[in-house]
This record gives C-alpha cells, sequence and structure tokens, in this order.
C-alpha cells in the first residue's frame, strides 16, 4: 500500500515539504495550504503553483486531491456560500486539472442558525455540477458539527446526490469524534462510495473535547481499518494526515508506525 500526505503536514514551506517528503519515501500529495494556513488552494502566493506545476511535469510527484476547504460553513452567510460555491470552488477545479489531480475535496455544510440539510444537499449537487464540468471526482468529508459528520450521515448525502463522481473522503479519526464506531460501522456505510482516505487518529479529553494523536495513540482501530481497505482493494493509495505539532517530526514517527501496522497485517493475512 503506498502513501499520499498532504504537503502542509510535512512543512507549509513547499519546497522543504517535497524534500523532505522526498527523503521520507513520498511522490504522492494532497494540497492544501502553502506559506501559512491563510494561504488556502486556490488561493496561493505568486510563484507556489508555478513551482508544484514544474514537479508534476516533471513526473516528480503526483498531486492526488486538492482540498480548498470549502462548505465548511453554515447556511447562514450567502454571500460567501455563493462566493465559495462560484468562485473558490471553481478556480480549485480549475487547478486540479492544471495539477492533474483527479479530486476535489469539500465539506457537507456545517449545523447552525439558518442552516437546513435539504438546502445543504441541493448546494452540494450544485457542487457536483461544477466538478463534473471540469472532470473531476467531488468527495465529501465528513467532518464534526456537519451535515456530513459521521460516515453514515455522509454516505445518505452522497446516495441522495446520486452522481458517479461523487464519493467520500473518509476520516476515520472525524467520525470518532462524533461517537460513531468509525471500523467496522462507518466504514461499511461509506465503502461504496470511498474515493479517499485521511489517516490520523484522535482521543476524547473529558468532558467534551477531543485532540489529534498518532496512530496508535487515540481511539481509531486502524489495524481493522487498514486492514479492510487492503482486503477490499479499496484504494490505491492512504493519505497521511497527522495533524500533530510538530509536524515534521510526527509525520516522521506516523509513518514509522504505519509501516510496522502494514507489516503486521501482512503476517495476519498469511497466518
Amino acid at each position: 500500500m503506498e502513501f499520499s500526505i498532504l504537503s502542509d503536514e510535512i512543512s507549509l514551506d513547499i519546497e522543504e515539504a517535497l524534500q523532505h517528503g522526498a527523503a521520507l519515501g513520498f511522490r504522492k500529495y494532497e494540497i492544501r495550504c502553502i506559506d501559512d494556513y491563510e494561504h488556502r488552494i486556490p488561493y496561493f502566493k505568486p510563484g507556489r503553483e508555478q513551482y508544484l506545476q514544474e514537479k508534476v511535469d516533471s513526473g516528480e510527484i503526483e498531486v492526488t486531491a486538492v482540498t480548498p476547504g470549502v462548505f465548511k460553513i453554515d447556511l447562514s452567510d450567502p454571500a460567501r456560500v455563493r462566493k465559495e460555491l462560484d468562485e473558490t470552488l471553481p478556480l480549485s477545479c480549475e487547478m486540479a486539472v492544471r495539477l492533474k489531480a483527479p479530486t476535489v475535496i469539500v465539506f457537507g455544510f456545517m449545523r447552525g442558525p439558518g442552516s437546513d440539510r435539504e438546502q445543504a444537499v441541493s448546494l452540494l449537487k450544485e457542487a457536483a455540477s461544477v466538478a463534473k464540468k471540469y472532470n473531476l471526482k467531488l468527495a465529501v468529508e465528513n467532518e464534526p458539527g456537519s451535515f456530513c459528520d459521521t460516515g453514515a450521515a455522509t454516505a445518505d448525502i452522497v446516495e441522495e446526490i446520486g452522481m458517479d463522481h461523487v464519493g467520500i473522503n473518509w476520516d476515520p479519526g472525524n467520525a470518532l469524534t462524533v461517537g460513531e464506531v468509525p471500523f467496522p460501522i462507518g466504514y461499511e456505510r461509506v465503502r461504496p462510495y470511498l474515493q479517499n482516505m485521511h489517516i490520523k487518529d484522535t482521543i476524547p479529553i473529558p468532558p467534551d473535547k477531543w485532540e489529534n494523536r498518532l496512530v496508535g495513540d487515540g481511539g481509531v482501530n486502524w489495524i481493522g481499518q487498514l486492514q479492510a481497505v487492503i482486503k477490499d482493494q479499496a484504494l490505491p493509495f492512504l493519505t497521511i494526515e497527522t495533524h500533530v505539532f510538530p509536524v515534521l517530526e510526527s509525520t516522521r514517527e506516523e509513518l514509522r508506525r504505519l509501516k510496522i501496522y502494514l507489516e503486521t497485517i501482512k503476517q495476519l493475512d498469511s497466518a
């Protein structure tokens, strides 16, 4: 199983991220933020996309997905909703095409004042039509507080959208934070629609908080989840989203643990 990684989980400096990433054995990257967390795709500083483009065109790296962070908002601000739908998403799709990325990751709108599930589904259908124009997959990520918080809720909405290019960016850690058992329960619901998966772990901090952890230090059954994805041949690669600081050192340790997990799975499957 090959791993992809969000470049900013190595470094926000894209040159440094790709340098360290190559040393760690990565050539697949998901693109989110560059330089700082305020510059998220597609709104990069001048020259950043060109640098990525050169690396893609040379075959040095492959961009597996872009994640502009759209629709991580409630519906109480229609102007912002329209801006993300009419500007940010199309610009992200255009950049994805240039970078040869097959997938754009979005969220499912946050529950809140003025938010309505039916309207959220309608807007996601509109977003799906935008992605289709660019011949891209649209992967809806399950996110705490959104209409797509659990695997089951996300699968329900993707089924309602009913378009072949619309699927799920599965984040078991996010599902755990809202009380779903991510594996096997959440996974069984998302499996038919799986387009991408983020690897991170999380742990409850009583009474009502959660903190991200390295795999093995949280509550996700990553051995079971990875074993199932490999057995099902559900994905050609898995994407590391460490989410623990300091990012480079944490990602290095995350990768070490994941390699041990894969070796353990190999031994379990051959036993």
